[in-house]
């Protein structure tokens, strides 16, 4: 069950960064940037909201797992809204 909360905080994110694309008008190189950004922002709070990791063992390895996760869950969401 906790990963779903990954790929649950990844499928939300898509209108998120696609409003803050369109907001910013941003395209290409900028727009996968912001992407990766908000991957980021969006796996720390599902981190941290599903307590499997506080602030003292915040690990690169734990954050970079789930950002992992959050940007597959995206990219997965996006594809199929597109379609």
């Amino acid at each position: 069950m906790d990963q779903a909360v990954y790929w649950l905080v990844g499928a939300l994110g898509v209108p998120l960064i696609n409003w803050l694309k369109d907001g910013f008008g941003l395209e290409g190189k900028a727009a996968v940037w912001l992407t990766l950004a908000v991957s980021v922002v969006l796996g720390t709070a599902a981190l941290l909201l599903s307590q499997e990791l506080s602030w003292a063992d915040f690990t690169p390895e734990n954050l970079l797992g789930v950002v992992g996760q959050v940007l597959a869950a995206a990219t997965l969401a996006y594809k199929m809204l597109r379609e």
